[in-house]
């Protein structure tokens, strides 16, 4: 199956050698990316060799990959950040097992799972396959593989390493000057970390093999691609037109007595709304999690009923899309109050990272459940997994480009200059340092009392000295991170005065005034 299985071996252990050099005992950073470029390069090193090439159609989600993989260094924002590399991971398997079958676009949801399986077996039953073959078509049965040849070696140095130890410390308890000289060298190769040095052996292994197996299914059985629904039967539709007409005709009836409401009560402005005894922010506070479950169980009603509704005539269709694109109607009006209403949280108590997550997610639903009635009406069924899947990194990559934590501090800002509120430094103090470029342009800003300037100044401060006080490796870089270290030191007349001091639970504070302002974030603050 394999021509060039030592050149496979080795590939899969540079790889799995590089997970040991970037992530042990560092934090995650542009290490992800490299890590990613480096399997990518050697799949198609290997391709090439193999004569194995991917399908044109694939080669998209390789800019995909690496455009996701490259945002995990851009952003600092905890969930952005995430975000990316979960992305990054689902794009990498889907590119995997399509690599060389090319038909990602058309998988359902059945088929993410069937593939997500199909990958895992892989992983560990193409390795043993491979290692335990010994002889391949074209190989010379006469001579021993290169990677064999060193078999006998590890075993020897395994077997010798137990043996050497016991009788070295039998020897350094018979002679002093012996036992000096035998820990002067055990200092010297650090042999005291050997349990942290043989775990990182053993992981090293672990990846170097499941890295193998990944290699070898985009190879030689992404080939292999069966679509549920296409190639394999789908369940049949067993759900009757009328059930599904009394079904969406009755959530339809709910949906635009509820949107009666909302024009009548919401969007008629407080008057309407305090006649009915609540005020904006009661009403503000009630409902937001609500609506968005609603929106998010629609959608699934919507996609579930589409699969397994019988529409074997034309009138059934037209009136389905009907009744969908109803559907889809009432659900819009409720996402636009949704919106208002964490519009009315924000305008109450200020912007969050969560506030700003909602907001995005509840234009991303409007954006898909608009995507799926589409594919509706032209029969599309096959790509709403697809649609889904477009919609979720839209969503992710929204979140890179408006800059969660920097939006939240140009918000919090505006809403400071428009309306008589104060500013939570506590939470502003959180931020990632995606927030500094921003915080240091208010820290000057003339709308601040004089409190508020001297806590924006301790944040800047304190940010400062963390990023001083924890220098990161090569592999932990990350661009915010250095970015915000050349806006401090650029602007280090906003802070400089600024007296640092540590508690007896080794906590740095700033003395404001008779309080003390801490640099972490605390229960007591």
């Amino acid at each position: 199956m394999v021509k060039n299985k030592s050149t496979l071996w080795y590939t899969a252990l540079i790889i799995g050698w590089s997970f040991d050099l970037l992530y042990w005992g560092k934090p995650l950073g542009i290490s992800f990316f490299i890590q990613v470029v480096l399997l990518l390069a050697g799949l198609v090193i290997l391709s090439r060799l193999e004569e194995k090439s991917p399908v044109t159609k694939s080669l998209p989600l390789i800019g995909v990959i690496l455009v996701f993989s490259s945002l995990g260094f851009f952003r600092e924002e905890p969930f952005t950040r995430t975000l990316n590399h979960l992305m990054t991971i689902g794009f990498l398997g889907l590119f995997l097992l399509s690599f060389r079958g090319g038909r990602w676009f058309a998988y359902n949801l059945s088929d993410y799972i069937v593939g997500a399986f199909r990958l895992f077996v892989s992983s560990i039953e193409l390795p043993f396959k491979s290692l335990t073959t010994k002889k391949e078509e074209g190989e010379d049965s006469g001579k021993r593989p290169g990677w064999k040849k060193s078999l006998p070696y590890i075993r020897g140095i395994l077997l010798a390493l137990p043996i050497v130890a016991v009788l070295a410390s039998l020897l350094a308890e018979a002679d002093p000057i012996f036992s000096k000289w035998l820990q002067d060298i055990i200092e010297l190769l650090k042999i005291e970390k050997l349990p942290e040095y043989i775990l990182r052996l053993v992981l090293i292994s672990i990846w170097t093999f499941l890295t193998g197996g990944l290699l070898l299914h985009a190879l030689f059985k992404s080939e292999e691609e069966t679509l549920v629904g296409i190639d394999k039967p789908w369940p049949p539709r067993f759900l009757g037109f009328i059930e599904t007409t009394i079904i969406l005709g009755s959530v339809n009836l709910l949906f635009i007595s509820f949107v009666t409401i909302q024009f009548r009560y919401f969007f008629g402005g407080d008057k309407n709304i305090s006649l009915e005894g609540f005020t904006y922010s009661e009403y503000a506070r009630r409902g937001f999690g609500e609506l968005l479950a609603v929106a998010f169980f629609s959608l699934f009603l919507f996609m579930a009923l589409s699969a397994i509704t019988k529409r074997e005539k034309k009138r059934d269709r037209i009136t389905f899309s009907v009744l969908t694109g109803t559907l889809t109607a009432s659900i819009g009006v409720i996402l636009i109050s949704s919106l208002q209403r964490l519009a009315l949280y924000e305008t109450v108590y200020g912007f969050t990272r969560l506030r700003t997550y909602s907001h995005l997610c509840v234009l991303w639903i409007g954006v898909l459940f608009l995507a799926i009635l589409i594919l509706e009406i032209f029969q599309g069924w096959r790509y709403f997994t697809l649609a889904s899947l477009a919609a979720v990194a839209g969503f992710v990559l929204t979140m890179n480009v408006i800059n969660v934590d920097g939006l939240i501090t140009r918000q919090n800002i505006q809403r400071l200059k428009t309306e008589e509120a104060s500013l939570d430094t506590h939470y502003l103090k959180t931020l990632s340092n995606d927030a500094i470029p921003d915080l240091i342009l208010l820290a000057e800003d003339p709308a601040l009392t004089e409190r508020e300037s001297q806590e924006i100044a301790a944040i800047l401060a304190c940010r400062a000295f963390e990023l001083e006080d924890t220098p990161q490796k090569w592999q932990s870089f990350l661009i915010p991170s250095y970015q915000a270290e050349k806006a401090l030191n650029e602007n280090a007349h906003l802070w400089e005065d600024v007296q640092l001091k540590e508690d007896e639970w080794n906590s740095w504070f700033v003395e404001i005034g008779k309080e003390k302002f801490y640099c972490g974030y605390y229960y007591w603050d």
